[in-house]
């Protein structure tokens, strides 16, 4: 099956676009399969990203943006590295876990010179860890007849669309408000959107022995627990005291302060590419890691939309992950 899409029309695809300085030149599309929103030059490599070739002991982290990934990215490379604390301390998160669709995510005017992420992906020695934000239609075909283990990562769609918006305003220079943000991301709009394409797909699919379903709730309630699950789906003995120093290294202010899981250099680099000023204070990779936050960041109005927007979308579904 071949990739292709539609341009987006949509009175607030222009607002999104504007907000963005147009940096994505060609505007945003809507993929055929999948229906979902990307910037136009997406489509560059989605054909590479569907057709890339999935290995039996590969390990897939698939998540909707800002679930928990950096966080699960760290925990599967440590699980999978005999708990090599060293180097994950000093060799940055994306070498060690290739995001695979990134290189189609850099606008077209300074993408020159980026790293080629599907190649860093397949080039990887085995076992090879691979993260995507992608739905089930658009990632590689090969992953649901070669099975490999994949883990899926739901978060609270309020806290995962808040936070995406202070993420495009730290990487891309965002001029919109949160609450203007937000309105897009309502009206599938936002790049990654519509957001129940993927939640909803791989909930049906949690059940599948290859398919692991973690939530970033759980992981702020008990750590503990979603380490031992984890290790167990990736066939992983850890002791307690494994289990202690593993949840010291994956707290919230050990991984905001190692530079290798907070993109500091990652994020300096793409602002400057795209001609941005440095990082205002206080704007970092990783904010607050609390659940639940986005209700003191967005209106009143917003937050009362979007219950209702949660609402039309699981009537009549059995899903009972994070709201």
């Amino acid at each position: 099956m071949s990739v292709s899409g539609e341009r987006l029309r949509h009175p607030l695809a222009e607002r999104l676009s504007a907000g963005f300085e147009h940096r994505y030149g060609d505007g945003f599309v809507v993929t055929r399969p999948g229906g979902l929103v990307m910037p136009a030059e997406f489509l560059l490599d989605a054909q590479r990203v569907h057709d890339f070739p999935v290995r039996q002991d590969d390990v897939w982290l698939v998540t909707f943006p800002k679930s928990g990934t950096t966080w699960t990215q760290e925990l599967v490379w440590l699980l999978m590295n005999d708990l090599d604390f060293e180097t994950a301390k000093e060799t940055c998160i994306t070498k060690r876990f290739p995001y695979l669709e990134h290189v189609s995510l850099v606008p077209a005017a300074v993408r020159q010179g980026a790293p080629d992420s599907i190649r860093q992906a397949a080039d990887q020695p085995a076992p090879r860890l691979v993260k995507s934000h992608l739905p089930p239609a658009l990632l590689p075909r090969q992953l649901w007849t070669v099975k490999p283990k994949i883990i899926y990562v739901a978060r609270s769609p309020k806290d995962a669309a808040t936070s995406f918006y202070y993420h495009n305003c730290l990487i891309h220079g965002l001029k919109l408000s949160l609450d203007e943000f937000l309105e897009c991301f309502l009206a599938d709009c936002v790049q990654f959107t519509p957001y129940w394409t993927s939640v909803l797909e791989f909930w049906k699919l949690r059940n599948e022995p290859n398919i692991l379903w973690n939530t970033y709730e759980e992981m702020k309630q008990d750590l503990g627990a979603v380490i031992r699950k984890t290790a167990a789906f990736l066939d992983k003995e850890v002791t307690e005291e494994q289990v202690r120093q593993l949840e010291q290294h994956l707290s919230f202010s050990s991984m905001r302060d190692n530079p290798a899981t907070n993109y500091g250099g990652v994020v300096e680099a793409s602002r400057q590419r795209l001609r941005l000023p440095p990082a205002p204070g206080g704007l970092s990779f990783m904010r607050e890691g609390q659940v639940g936050a986005s209700r003191r960041r967005m209106s009143p109005e917003m937050d009362r939309r979007f219950d209702q927007w949660i609402r039309d979308h699981v009537r009549g579904t059995d899903y009972s992950g994070p709201l």
